[in-house]
């Protein structure tokens, strides 16, 4: 059951181009059985297929495979380009995707894409030599493979300034995080002077008091002592209220539930452009304030991992209220999974590290998906 905090379960930006995908599959292959190979040469129609057949490969691999899925691509914008003018250039369909996508996505070189663009301009050359073709065919081909460059070339600047959109606010976040920590850490202390002060006022005082006691009581001053003694007695109780203020200060605000963490973190990562599912319930329980703290900053660094590594892709939360523990298994796509030891405080190290100190303990599973596992041990709500 999900959680008044939403779900994003499979977003625009990935099932969109599977489905165009799919449609563009069904109308080029029932184009080329039905109309566009109707006499062609066997060399032609073989390539074709083929060129089809690599466009639905690539369409169906996962994009952790990138060498794979960059040598389908380079074989349906070869393929394409060689069969243009012989279907009458709807076989040129799976070239034109190959064009957007080389050019169009920073996981692919540049000079790949050229020089796929170059091969694919010498077989739109060489193709009418095996099946002669009206010089403006031929024109056309070539211009549809330069236009298909360009607009991948534009495609990819446009995911460059979106990436760098996305550092810039990440970077903000960042900022403010630092600013918060900073501000933190001078009411710390400012609380810690106040403490000191308190404390050498309140005890510097008392020595001198006894002391004056002492001397009194040694002359058979007693009455005067006993004014003293009055009067050291009151300042160690002022003393011991103003210390359990300053102390007070330090303490957690013991408001800020399960729920109101989660909200903050999931929040933040939508702002951002991150896309994440929240399952199960978030106000069945409550936790220590170290455990809050470990789920804070183990929920903050897988969100963080997964707009840095696959943005857009979904990361997944699912929570489960047991009687004395919550279970949060938190997911994200295999590229995004948190820093290791060597990454720096904020890594697993760290993650397990502020788990154990709650109680709780944290289990790893490197997938794909990269999945991490902690129980924490719940306190009062």
């Amino acid at each position: 059951m999900a959680d008044d905090l939403g779900v994003s379960w499979f977003p625009v930006k990935v099932w969109f181009p599977l489905a165009l995908n799919a449609v563009g599959l069904v109308l080029v292959g029932l184009d080329l059985a039905r109309r566009s190979l109707d006499g062609a040469p066997v060399l032609l129609a073989v390539t074709a297929w083929v060129t089809w057949a690599a466009w639905a490969a690539a369409t169906g691999t996962p994009e952790r495979h990138a060498r794979f899925r960059a040598g389908l691509y380079l074989l349906m914008l070869a393929g394409g380009a060689f069969v243009a003018g012989a279907t009458d250039v709807v076989g040129m369909a799976p070239a034109i995707v190959a064009l957007l996508v080389l050019f169009g996505n920073p996981a692919f070189p540049v000079r790949v894409a050229a020089a796929g663009l170059a091969v694919a301009l010498v077989l739109a050359g060489v193709a009418p030599l095996v099946d002669p073709v009206p010089r403006s065919t031929l024109v056309s081909s070539v211009s549809i493979l330069l236009i298909g460059a360009l607009g991948g070339l534009s495609r990819r600047q446009g995911r460059a300034a979106e990436d760098r959109t996305r550092a810039l606010l990440e970077e903000r976040v960042a900022v403010e995080q630092e600013r918060a920590l900073v501000a933190a850490m001078s009411e710390r202390s400012r609380i810690a002077r106040d403490l000191h002060d308190v404390l050498a006022h309140s005890l510097g005082g008392l020595v001198v008091q006894l002391e004056a006691v002492d001397a009194l009581l040694e002359a058979g001053q007693g009455a005067e002592a006993h004014k003293r003694v009055i009067a050291a007695r009151g300042l160690a109780l002022s003393g011991l209220d103003e210390a359990k203020q300053a102390v007070s200060a330090l303490r957690e605000p013991p408001d800020e539930d399960v729920g109101s963490v989660l909200a903050d973190l999931v929040a933040a990562h939508r702002a951002l452009g991150g896309v994440v599912a929240v399952r199960g319930p978030v106000d069945h329980g409550g936790l220590s304030a170290a455990g809050r703290t470990a789920l804070r900053r183990a929920v903050q660094e897988l969100l963080t991992n997964a707009r840095r590594h696959a943005p857009g892709v979904p990361a997944d939360l699912i929570l489960d209220w047991g009687e004395e523990t919550l279970t949060v298994a938190a997911s994200t796509p295999a590229a995004a999974g948190p820093r290791s030891q060597a990454g720096g405080g904020n890594g697993l190290t760290g993650m397990r590290e502020r788990v154990t100190e709650a109680g709780g303990t944290m289990t790893v599973r490197a997938g794909p998906p990269f999945e991490v596992v902690l129980r924490l041990p719940r306190g009062p709500r």
